[in-house]
C-alpha cells in the first residue's frame, strides 16, 4: 500500500513538473488615423531597431533602479521589433493615400522614400505610461519625435494598448512630415 502512495505521489509530481504555465499573448494594434491628401513618391520603412534588451517575445516594463521586468509569461505575438515594423507601416497605410506606402513583404520599387526608424525608448514604467523615443530619418531629412502615453497601470494589456497608441502618434508625425 505505501509503495502504490508513494509511486502515486512521484507520478503526481512529475506531471505537474512537465505541466506548462498558461501563457497570454499580446499585440500591438493598427490604430486608424486620419486620411492625409499626398502625392508623390511613396514611402516604405527600411529599417526599425529597437533598444537593445527590449526586442524579444516576452512582454519587458521598466522598474526603478535601471531594472527591467520580463513577464515570461506574457508574450507579444511576435518579435517586438517585428510587430513594431507592421503596425507603424500599416498606421502609416491608413492615413495615406493607397500605394503611398510600400507595406511590408511587397516588392520595393526603383522610387521610393526610405524611412529609417531608431527607437531610443519604446516601453513603459517605471511610471504609468508608456515612452516613446525614437529618431527617424525620411531620405536625408532627420527627425526626433518624443511621445508619452498615460496609461491606467503597468499590467500588460495597458501597455500594449499604450504602446500601439504611440507607435500610431509617430505614425501621425510621420505623415505630417511627408506632407510638407
Amino acid at each position: 500500500m505505501r509503495r502504490a502512495v508513494f509511486i502515486a505521489l512521484l507520478l503526481l509530481a512529475g506531471c505537474s513538473f512537465f505541466s506548462r504555465t498558461k501563457n497570454d499573448i499580446y499585440s500591438l494594434d493598427r490604430i486608424p488615423g486620419t486620411p492625409t491628401i499626398a502625392r508623390g513618391t511613396p514611402i516604405g520603412i527600411e529599417s526599425v531597431e529597437l533598444p537593445p534588451g527590449l526586442d524579444r517575445r516576452e512582454i519587458v516594463v521598466r522598474k526603478a533602479d535601471h531594472q527591467l521586468e520580463v513577464r515570461p509569461n506574457e508574450l507579444w505575438s511576435a518579435g517586438l521589433q517585428t510587430a513594431v515594423l507592421h503596425t507603424l507601416a500599416f498606421d502609416l497605410a491608413s492615413r495615406l493615400p493607397e500605394g503611398m506606402v510600400v507595406l511590408p513583404g511587397q516588392v520595393k520599387p526603383a522610387a521610393m522614400r526610405p524611412i529609417d526608424v531608431v527607437f531610443e525608448e519604446l516601453a513603459a514604467g517605471p511610471e504609468q505610461k508608456v515612452i516613446l523615443d525614437a529618431r527617424w530619418k525620411l531620405g536625408d531629412v532627420a527627425h526626433h519625435e518624443t511621445i508619452a502615453v498615460d496609461i491606467p497601470s503597468l499590467d500588460s494589456r495597458n501597455v500594449a494598448t499604450g504602446m500601439s497608441q504611440a507607435i500610431a502618434a509617430l505614425a501621425d508625425r510621420i505623415v505630417a512630415a511627408t506632407a510638407r
